[in-house]
């Protein structure tokens, strides 16, 4: 399948005021923040008001998108085809003013997973449909095996969760009481779920009423006209800012992982970006779906490539349907991991595929800005984000019979950022298509739920080793208090695939969890002793966890642990300046082992964090003309303005940043001619103590590429086995 958005209409800028132009741009994002501030007033579901797990989005009768607030850009993709999909099938004769359809199928109406609920409105101005409303929200349940919307175990998608593909569940922005009394009989959390689904609808209303009063202030032609313009603005200059990209073309790869059914299994993907002038045009293709509940629906991939676009490519272009309009996206054929099918289970698509497909596009869009001449676009060179989401979620009744359910955030989200041209990642950074999204403090999570946390804290050497570091993960336990039996989920979409770095620079550390039976955890409570780490709780280790899983029993005494991923580095880890590896050691962002073994760092004597810089360098130049005989090594000259850079395209070939050697015409694979090392990751990560999950078979390796002439790292692949690296071509 291939989409195409529509072209903007031609406008005459003479035509048009500029103040006026941006007073209504900013009146409709404005009319999405105030949805958003009725979604946090009137919900009473820690996952609205404390994480902030949703998005509000307006639409004009065109259904283009015109104005958005909130926190999920996967929502920017979700919104579109929800809405396309009951105006496809409602307009013109079915469809009333404040009637509301609920959208969550990812195979029918553009939603994430099952989980994630999307409520749509037609916005009407008298009796005429001027537009259209949209507001989504992760709902505590939604039915099924799926607790909160994920079903590790499930087959197919009947085993799921329930699905609603545009269905009418109001009118007069009144929920249809039968359809309510079929829902409470249907979820687990009844009561969040139908004030949560109240307060969807309530921010959609305001948002159509706000419409209306925009066309009485304006007019409604003249409303249109700029609206049109404000698109067209956008759009001319995003495409304005993609022709400064070389054309060509940029192929990466990536691995899904999933082990619900004890085999392990990865499951690869592939992604194609072209520079076409002045658009950008990506082809996706995958294995064949799995019966497994990582294949990502169309809004979830879609979702994730426009994520470093607005990020990391145009994060200064105000985004409307302009956007969409310099983008061609083809999923490839249907039936595949990337763009399935029914009956393929679906629940987890957006966090599993869904965000490798994100990550393939940043490094797509990387590998694209490196190889331009432009001085700004080389600024725009980032690692790889982490997406390695931990997420353990629980169901039971409390001590007092009430009916609960917890979704720890915090693993989930406090992902690693990746190493940039402008400083180290930033730590829980968070997964880039969902930035914005928090974990609840800890006394709002133990007010609302049965349990107590631990601990909550930063997880050292858990960012890829950079010139530019990638930014650290979390690490966070809890157990039971105030409950004696829940069962729940677990899942992690990244224990074995890493983050890649960029440039030389290392893959970030896998995301992993622990669950801990029968610990001291209540002793050492009763003795007055809030165990902030794993040593102090003793108990036995369940091995039998697996990555993908599903009811788990959690008792009374049980400790559940997670730990997210890191971003990949930035830039080859020997050129980090030693006063920066000192000030990581004093911040405890990296261990003494880890200076050591990724930076080459030599510790002063009697010291655990101060650095010899001199010995250091020396230290590092060692290693490398060890490694690479034929190069004139002298690390420390390199480290200038080119730490961050691995390759440059100049005159028709590439050359390496730091010294300009040339080494391949720019139609060829340039790591033909580097030196090449091979290593075992769970081997490297287990000596700078590092977390990964080691394969048995088909281990992951890293593939590392040095300049020639100056020893400089100047690639870090991560392979199964003896896969090759891809290769990035550029026209001559």
């Amino acid at each position: 399948m291939t989409t195409t958005a529509s072209p903007s209409r031609p406008n005459n800028s003479d035509d048009f005021d500029p103040i006026t132009a941006e007073v209504i741009r900013s009146a409709l994002d404005n009319i999405t923040t105030e949805m958003s501030l009725v979604l946090l007033r009137t919900s009473g579901s820690p996952v609205l008001t404390e994480s902030k797990d949703f998005s509000t989005v307006v639409f004009d009768a065109e259904l283009n998108q015109i104005g958005s607030s909130g926190y999920i850009l996967l929502h920017m993709s979700a919104s579109r085809l929800g809405v396309e999909a009951v105006a496809k099938t409602r307009v013109p004769h079915d469809v009333q003013a404040g009637d509301a359809f609920i959208c969550n199928d990812p195979h029918t109406s553009g939603a994430l997973h099952q989980g994630d609920v999307g409520i749509v409105m037609p916005a009407f101005h008298g009796d005429k449909l001027v537009g259209w409303t949209f507001a989504n929200a992760h709902l505590m349940d939604i039915g099924g095996s799926a607790i909160s919307g994920f079903a590790p175990e499930a087959r197919d998608t009947y085993s799921e969760a329930l699905r609603f593909p545009g269905t009418r569940v109001a009118r007069n922005a009144v929920l249809d009481p039968e359809w309510v009394g079929f829902m409470r009989n249907n979820v687990r959390v009844p009561v969040s779920f139908i004030s949560d689904l109240r307060s969807l609808v309530a921010a959609c209303n305001v948002g159509g009423e706000r419409m209306g009063r925009l066309i009485e202030e304006y007019g409604e032609a003249t409303l249109k006209k700029y609206i049109h313009y404000n698109i067209e603005l956008t759009e001319k200059a995003l495409r304005a800012r993609i022709a400064r990209l070389p054309d060509g073309n940029y192929q990466t790869f990536d691995y899904v992982e999933y082990d619900g059914f004890e085999d392990n299994k990865l499951n690869p993907i592939f992604c194609e970006m072209r520079v076409d002038g002045e658009k950008l045009k990506f082809k996706f293709s995958g294995c064949p779906q799995v019966a497994a509940f990582i294949n990502a629906g169309r809004a979830a991939v879609e979702g994730s490539l426009i994520a470093p676009i607005m990020c990391q490519f145009a994060p200064d272009i105000p985004f409307n349907q302009g956007f969409w309009n310099c983008l061609e996206i083809d999923l490839g054929e249907p039936g595949s991991i990337i763009n399935p099918v029914v009956p393929a289970p679906v629940t987890s698509g957006h966090a599993s595929t869904g965000m490798r497909a994100g990550r393939m596009v940043q490094e797509a869009l990387s590998a694209a800005c490196a190889a331009s001449d432009d001085e700004e676009l080389r600024s725009r060179v980032s690692a790889q984000s982490s997406g390695a989401v931990t997420l353990g979620i629980w169901f039971g009744n409390d001590n007092k019979g009430k009916p609960s359910m917890f979704m720890p955030f915090g693993m989930a989200v406090g992902i690693g950022g990746p190493g940039q041209t402008i400083g180290d990642g930033q730590d829980c950074y968070g997964m880039q298509s969902t930035l914005a999204i928090k974990w609840a403090d800890v006394e709002v999570q133990e007010l609302d739920s049965p349990v107590l946390m631990l601990w909550r804290k930063i997880l050292a050497n858990a960012g890829g080793a950079g010139a530019m570091r990638g930014g650290l993960a979390i690490d966070e336990a809890f157990t039971l208090y105030g409950a004696d039996n829940f069962v729940g989920m677990n899942f992690q979409s990244g224990a074995e695939i890493p983050a890649r770095g960029f440039a030389g620079g290392m893959p970030g550390g896998n995301g992993k969890a622990w669950l801990i039976r029968h610990s001291e955890v209540n002793k050492l409570l009763a003795e007055g002793t809030l165990p902030s780490s794993p040593e102090l709780l003793k108990g036995e280790v369940d091995l039998s966890l697996r990555g993908c899983q599903t009811n788990i029993a959690f008792s009374k005494g049980d400790v559940f642990r997670g730990i997210a991923g890191g971003g990949g580095g930035l830039g080859d880890p020997f050129l980090r300046d030693p006063a920066h590896i000192e000030q990581d050691l004093i911040d405890g962002a990296i261990s003494s082992i880890a200076a050591q073994q990724l930076y080459g760092a030599v510790l002063c004597a009697g010291s655990a964090t101060q650095v010899d810089a001199d010995a250091t360098w020396a230290q590092r130049n060692t290693l490398r003309a060890a490694l690479v005989p034929s190069a004139s090594v002298d690390l420390q000259s390199l480290a200038t303005d080119t730490a961050h850079e691995g390759i440059r395209c100049s005159q028709g070939n590439w050359a390496c940043a730091h010294c300009e050697k040339p080494l391949a015409s720019s139609d060829t694979n340039w790591t033909v001619a580097t030196l090449s090392r091979e290593r075992d990751l769970a081997k490297v990560f287990a000596a700078a103590e590092t977390y990964t999950r080691r394969r048995e078979q088909n281990p992951v390796t890293l593939l590392e590429h040095y300049c020639p002439a100056c020893a400089a790292c100047l690639s870090v692949q991560v392979n199964l086995d003896q896969e090759g690296t891809p290769v990035y071509h550029l026209k001559n």
